[in-house]
């Protein structure tokens, strides 16, 4: 009984097949095979210019556009001509929503490694902004197998001035160790600022070196990729500041150079509070910081942690404490368990919760595309309906050879619905593949994007195993559905009708 039903679905699997494929022996015409080589050679050499670092456009271009005619001519010399469309519709469907999954998720996955990098995937505070007891939470948590690291930082607001060497006065005599300058800023003969009128609000935050080194891609930050470059004041010099490339680029500084910051005097709610000064420090520009995200290169800069808390609070207290994980999918979980150890008095927050607006605002986004780039697949399942409609119609014949010969309705049904699947089934294997070039090429050449309107600098490409089977899958299952209705309408054909006595 296997064998019989073996052999049944090989013969249906092979009457498909000549269904499916392009009748007669006549061989392709000189023009289609120069159009063909030409293509193909194109498309070759786009994906080599582009893997080859070239920054143009045209390239992948050329070879992408040189690869969809190179996939429709093979179509058309070996297909049915009405299944050659609907085949080739099916793969670029597929094609293009793998691509475009591809994309958001790249930029799903860039958003949370750079929002890790600056903030790490779990952020804990406390409330009073008195977090004073931070080594032993550094100490309790370092070590868990879950902890990739553990990093204090001091984060504030601060205006930032350009400075200017002026000439052969020692800059020695400046910033203290604890990154202060002098409390009379009149009497000042080393530096003087290049414009007093024009400083930037940036946010500074404060790190260690040694922990923060362990935080995924904060070191890649830096351009020279040397954290304890931004060491805090001595005897010998004054403290180090890396400032956003943008930042810097705005403020007209480079390395080498100096900048001031000034922060507002802590405001407690006495009368004595409001006659403070705010309190300013002078800093080295040691190092610029390209973090990929065009608010933060515009607006951050790293300091020592020590010479933060002296600026920031004149204490040894913190903002928080930012925790690494090994699995960021975990960061919600991990936070819990904190909060609940530290008691009351602290909070946790996680990457998600810090970047929901954008993570949120990038789902719906990828959810519209795929719904409207996946229709392209419907229409190419469409396309499907009609082919093997009239392939029904041009078959009559055949089919009632076949009910003489013994196929019941059933045998005819699974005929027409594999040659559907085996429709879809090349779309998808053409879309899966074209997916995957045009993946590559993007990937390759990062298209550069405007930082001041995308949240990154590139287009990134990222595809994970459920972007690449989801638009197959669909195809596939849309193909199989289609030609459903038009198995059904040519098992149910009259034999005599087919045989032309009726």
């Amino acid at each position: 009984m296997a064998a019989r039903s073996s052999r049944r679905w090989a013969l249906i699997a092979l009457v498909a097949r000549r269904m499916l494929l392009r009748e007669g022996r006549r061989g392709p015409g000189t023009t289609s095979r120069a159009v063909l080589r030409v293509a193909v050679v194109l498309a070759l050499a786009g994906a080599a210019v582009t893997l080859l670092g070239v920054r143009a456009v045209a390239p992948p271009l050329v070879a992408g556009m040189a690869s969809l005619v190179a996939v429709g001519l093979l179509c058309a010399r070996h297909l049915m001509p009405a299944v050659a469309v609907a085949v080739f519709g099916t793969g670029l469907g597929c094609a293009a929503l793998i691509t475009v999954l591809g994309v958001t998720s790249g930029f799903e996955r860039e958003l949370v490694g750079r929002l890790s990098k600056v903030g790490g995937h779990v952020t804990l505070t406390e409330y009073g902004l008195d977090f004073d007891e931070y080594p032993q939470v550094v100490a309790r948590w370092g070590p868990d197998p879950r902890v990739l690291a553990a990093s204090p930082f001091a984060f504030s607001t601060a205006a930032v001035v350009p400075l200017k060497k002026d000439g052969g006065e020692d800059r020695s005599n400046g910033a203290g160790p604890q990154g202060h300058a002098p409390e009379d800023m009149s009497h000042e003969t080393h530096t003087r600022p290049i414009d007093r009128n024009a400083p930037v609000i940036a946010l500074v935050k404060g790190v260690d070196p040694a922990l923060a080194a362990g935080l995924p891609g904060t070191a890649a930050m830096l351009r020279a990729g040397d954290l304890t470059k931004v060491r805090p004041g001595d005897v010998r010099h004054g403290p180090a500041i890396a400032l956003g490339s943008r930042l810097a680029e705005r403020l007209g500084v480079a390395v080498g150079d100096s900048v001031r910051l000034v922060v507002p005097a802590e405001l407690d709610g006495t009368a004595a509070a409001m006659m403070r000064p705010p309190r300013h420090g002078e800093y080295e520009v040691v190092d610029l910081l390209d973090t990929g995200v065009g608010d933060y290169d515009a607006s951050l800069a790293l300091v020592h942690l020590s010479a933060a808390q002296a600026l920031f609070f004149a204490e040894r207290r913190v903002s928080g404490v930012e925790f690494a994980l090994r699995e960021p999918d975990s960061a919600s979980a991990f936070a819990q368990e904190v909060v609940a150890a530290m008691g009351e008095g602290f909070r946790a927050t996680t990457w998600e919760q810090q970047g929901e607006d954008v993570l949120a605002g990038l789902r719906q986004i990828r959810a519209a595309v795929s719904l409207v780039l996946g229709l392209l697949e419907v229409v190419a399942a469409t396309a499907l309906l009609a082919s093997l409609l009239l392939l029904v119609r041009r078959k009559r014949e055949e089919i009632a050879a076949l009910m003489s010969l013994g196929a019941d309705s059933r045998a005819i049904f699974a005929v027409f619905e594999a040659v559907g699947v085996f429709a879809g089934l090349l779309g998808t294997l053409i879309g899966v593949s074209l997916g995957l070039a045009f993946g590559w090429m993007v990937a390759v050449f990062r298209y550069p994007l405007d930082p001041e309107v995308y949240p990154v600098d590139h287009l990134p490409f990222a595809l994970s195993w459920i972007d690449l089977a989801g638009p197959a899958a669909a195809a596939l299952i849309i193909c199989a559905l289609a030609s459903g209705p038009v198995a059904l309408v040519a098992s149910r054909l009259p034999l005599l009708a087919g045989l032309g006595r009726a």
